[in-house]
């Protein structure tokens, strides 16, 4: 079985979201949209692989993130799916949310560990920070050796 997985338009009906989601592409279509529901699963995975890159191997297929974090990409999804019809979350989804986003910041504090790639890529998928390399330093003047303790 892999460690790392793919969350597929079946995974999302399976999970709760079957009506939600049929209420979303039928507003959808009435408004001559297409299916939002790639463009939110695309958004849901590449937020949560942007928050495990840091200090971890990503899987090389950009469209996987850890099995572990199905459940927590499954809830992303069904907030997203929520706002897309402007309907309320409830306390409850209210609640988790702010679990999983700081379940998601722990990760990317590398204080939670998460299964290893099925096919690890080459490195991390986010920019490294910038650095700012200084190329001229001037003397100072001013230091204690030359103002002979005036300071």
């Amino acid at each position: 079985m892999s460690n790392w997985t793919t969350i597929t338009d079946a995974a999302v009906t399976a999970s709760k979201n079957g009506l939600l989601l049929a209420k979303v592409r039928s507003t959808a279509s009435t408004q001559g949209i297409g299916d939002p529901l790639p463009e939110i699963v695309a958004d849901v995975v590449a937020t949560i692989r942007a928050r495990c890159s840091t200090g971890n191997q990503l899987d090389a297929d950009p469209s996987k993130i850890p099995n572990s974090l199905k459940g927590l990409a499954l809830r992303m999804i069904t907030r997203s799916l929520k706002d897309w019809i402007q309907m309320p979350l409830t306390a409850d989804e209210s609640k988790k949310a702010e679990e999983d986003s700081s379940y998601l910041n722990r990760i990317m504090d590398n204080k939670v560990r998460f299964e290893t790639p099925d096919t690890p890529s080459g490195g991390a998928e986010m920019q490294s920070a910038g650095s700012i390399e200084i190329t001229n330093v001037s003397d100072r003047f001013a230091s204690r050796q030359t103002m002979n303790g005036l300071l």
